[in-house]
């Protein structure tokens, strides 16, 4: 298989273009000579001249492939490549060694195992051929898909295919980490299936999982696409993350699930709790009320009239919140 085709098979696979973000210091030929060579490849190429240039974009955008060369490499690397693995774990990073600077690595006692345990996933010795380095790219990018798919099994619901209850777990403290730390609204709703259990003894353990389907795919098809993500909570409970606006505008949200699950099913109703985050004296304090109060909010959903939405009071507080 050629790099090019590989580059298309993540993109028709994963719906994502493939990217390659450069930082290269102090060598600006060199940097455009690896920019022109992978473009030829159908890959976007992204520069950046700093540890924070580069870790402000990461934040940003989804990038494949990094590709450093830097005296961080003999400087507190560890910690760099760290911050990387953090914030883009799907990212392979591949470092490039100066041949000039094997021997000042040897003096202070680092080999390229340590590369590795730092979170590296591949090196490359300059001065070296396009060919080896084609080879690398080709490699790392295998190595991205095979991560991406381990990934969809770990994190995914077997019965309904949205995220799972673990994946939640993860996924609300980084976002509730970047909402708080850049200061914009992050919304939860806690959905409920009213009387789910007893439809589901009922009418047989197929026809609930049938049911559930059919809800994660009304939750699916009234979000926004890689920006809100939907995931199961509980048997039969799922939860969406709905950063970037406020509980205000996520009301047409609830206001568009209800009524698309209302044109589907007359058999089950649902209720949705409606929280916003808050800043708390920690993280965990602020994800913990946060999910709490969606949990209250659907509890006095349920008391009301089928298919309806509650916010909960420490959010209706929150008029003037952008």
């Amino acid at each position: 298989m050629k790099l090019s085709d590989l580059c298309k098979q993540i993109e028709e696979k994963f719906k994502e273009r493939v990217q390659a973000l450069l930082y290269i210091e102090n060598d600006p030929a060199f940097r455009a000579l690896l920019n022109k060579f992978l473009t030829q490849f159908n890959i976007d190429v992204g520069e950046v001249f700093s540890k924070e240039e580069m870790l402000a974009i990461l934040e940003q955008e989804k990038f494949q492939i990094l590709i450093i060369l830097s005296k961080e490499v003999k400087e507190g690397f560890s910690g760099l490549v760290f911050n990387i693995k953090t914030i883009a774990p799907e990212s392979r990073i591949l470092i490039i060694l100066d041949f000039m600077i094997l021997e000042y690595l040897y003096l202070l006692k680092i080999d390229f195992l340590d590369f590795f345990s730092w979170g590296v996933d591949d090196f490359i010795i300059k001065p070296f051929s396009l060919e080896e380095f084609k080879a690398k790219i080709f490699k790392l990018l295998k190595e991205y898909i095979m991560f991406k798919e381990i990934r969809k099994i770990e994190r995914e619901d077997l019965v309904t295919g949205v995220f799972n209850r673990k994946y939640f777990e993860e996924i609300i403290m980084e976002e509730a980490y970047r909402a708080l730390r850049q200061k914009y609204p992050l919304v939860i709703f806690m959905i409920g299936m009213d009387n789910f259990r007893w439809y589901s003894r009922h009418y047989g353990h197929q026809s609930g999982e049938k049911i559930l389907r059919e809800l994660a795919k009304v939750l699916q098809k009234s979000t926004r696409e890689k920006i809100d993500k939907v995931c199961r909570y509980d048997e039969d409970k799922f939860v969406i993350i709905i950063p970037y606006i406020n509980w205000r505008k996520s009301l047409a949200i609830a206001e568009r699930v209800i009524k698309k699950w209302e044109e589907i099913n007359k058999e089950i109703s649902i209720s949705i709790g409606i929280s916003q985050i808050l800043p708390e004296i920690s993280l965990e304090r602020s994800v913990s009320f946060l999910i709490n109060r969606a949990k209250e909010a659907l509890e006095l959903a349920k008391k009301e009239k089928e298919n309806s939405y509650e916010v909960d009071k420490e959010t209706l507080k929150l008029i003037h919140y952008s």
